[in-house]
């Protein structure tokens, strides 16, 4: 995975495709496309936790300022997949003013430095604030804040 992302490969399909034709000889096993989508997401905690750690030994994380922004994620286009899918409940109808429409998913909201070094995530309903999600991720992973002027 940090190989795909290095060599700039967005899709997983082409990336194990390229894999088995150019870098065998690294790979002695290479999982058909389910087995890695497995993987990955077996290992998302780890990652969040090993970027967080490599994020905190740059300069980059004492930074003065940080940024907040959020972007919609679309989940479904029909009522049909709305209704149909696992994230009924959970993700909503919500307004994007960017696009001037309304989108049935979840809103990506990023905490990152001026230089663009990611500091906190949170994933939230469509309808969701800006500010009440930045709460949460000092409240879910108060490090970020340790050592810096009037937080504690």
């Amino acid at each position: 995975m940090v190989l795909q992302a290095l060599l700039g490969h967005t899709s997983e399909a082409r990336w194990l495709r390229y894999t088995r034709c150019h870098l065998r000889h690294l790979f002695p096993y290479v999982p058909k496309q389910p087995g890695y989508n497995k993987r990955l997401r077996r290992l998302g905690a780890t990652i969040g936790w090993l970027v967080g750690m490599l994020a905190r030994n740059t300069t980059l994380w004492t930074d003065d300022a940080w940024v907040a922004d959020s972007t919609p994620v679309k989940c479904a286009r029909s009522r049909e997949a709305v209704r149909r899918s696992d994230l009924a409940g959970w993700a909503e109808y919500g307004y994007c003013a960017s696009h001037s429409r309304f989108r049935w998913g979840l809103r990506l909201h990023l905490l990152g430095t001026l230089h663009g070094l990611p500091v906190g995530f949170a994933l939230t309903g469509a309808k969701a604030d800006e500010r009440h999600p930045l709460l949460g991720i000092f409240e879910t992973d108060p490090e970020p804040t340790v050592g810096r002027s009037g937080r504690s």
